[in-house]
């Protein structure tokens, strides 16, 4: 071993991927963090590792292969970052030859995550790249996949594989559920930028997959009509305001973003609402009574739809549906 390292006594051990492996006390200045081919995990805490390592020391020993500078880390990325923060120059690990194949390499860095714990779906983007990047064949990669739990069906996995060539940001939006995986491949298909905005627009109200895709189209629009991009949108006065403003309940902060981006991007029908909802609120029409206007206020066919039990009930709304008729205000609806 050509390493600074060279000089520590180890011991030989068959490992599962079927190379030899050995035990070595490694110094932490050979060991390459800045490598993360093999990373899996989207942990970055070590808080919780700290403590158990500083009392009783390291149970699961990380697993190295060997590079011409050092060391590359294949599992144990958070493990060795917990024994740097504690102050351990030297580490015991589980070495690899340089010579190991690749591919069995990655199966162990993905069964050392996916057989302890659930994988999200940055880690199973993750894994099932490293298996294409190293996998000789697709037979092998797909037998490989479905030995450690992964997902084999062709549009799902093409979906998943997809997320770790994503923004950061928009990863970021996956694991913290602000958006799902439908949302993050149409960000994905955006701007850095805009998709950052996006993501933090959405984390900020709140909102659903179809509330999403409904601002995304709004702002889109919007946005291309009027020459400007969607972070310049975001950013001007009258969304940051609302966004802004803390003692407001975040139910309000969603329907006046919508409203504001709606009458933005439909003036005409905005001002239609506005109008429709003034005269309505005259004629009183109580909880039994609704009366629907035409999609978007194009063409003159009304809908109303009526609630009774008995036929009481149902002499009352004729009366009150004559009462309606006369009404000026319904007169003003139907002009």
């Amino acid at each position: 071993m050509d390493s600074k390292s060279s000089d520590d006594q180890y011991v030989s051990l068959e490992i599962a991927s079927g190379h030899t492996a050995r035990y070595q006390a490694i110094s932490q200045v050979d060991i390459d963090t800045e490598d993360l081919t093999f990373r899996i995990t989207t942990r970055r805490g070590i808080e919780d590792l700290l403590g158990s390592i500083q009392k009783i020391g390291l149970i699961h020993l990380p697993v190295l292969v060997a590079n011409p500078d050092g060391y590359t880390i294949v599992c144990g990325f958070r493990r060795i970052a917990a024994c740097r923060k504690l102050g351990w120059t030297r580490i015991t690990a589980r070495i690899l030859e340089k010579t190991v194949d690749r591919f069995k390499t990655a199966q162990l860095s993905i069964a050392d995550n996916a057989l302890q714990r659930s994988l999200n779906l940055v880690e199973t983007s993750r894994a099932l790249k490293l298996l294409d990047d190293f996998g000789p064949d697709n037979q092998q990669r797909r037998e490989a996949a479905e030995a450690l739990g992964l997902p084999i069906s062709g549009s799902l996995s093409l979906a998943v594989k997809e997320i770790c060539r994503l923004p950061l940001p928009v990863q970021e939006g996956i694991l913290t559920d602000t958006i799902n995986l439908s949302m993050a491949l149409e960000l994905g298909e955006l701007e850095t930028l805009t998709a950052e905005e996006l993501v933090r627009l959405f984390d900020q109200l709140k909102v659903g997959l179809n509330k999403q895709r409904e601002l995304l189209l709004l702002l889109k629009e919007i946005a291309e009509r009027e020459q400007i991009t969607i972070p310049q949108l975001i950013a001007e006065k009258p969304l940051q305001e609302v966004l802004k403003t803390v003692e407001m309940d975040r139910a309000v902060k969603r329907q006046k973003v919508r409203s504001y981006l709606r009458q933005r991007r439909f003036p005409a029908i905005t001002k239609a609402e506005t109008e429709y909802r003034k005269w309505v609120k005259q004629l009183k029409l109580g909880n039994n009574i609704n009366l629907i206007p035409p999609k978007d206020f194009e063409g003159n066919t009304f809908g109303m739809t009526l609630r009774f039990n008995n036929h009481q009930d149902l002499s009352e709304l004729n009366k009150k549906i004559e009462e309606i008729i006369q009404h000026p205000a319904f007169g003003k609806i139907l002009d």
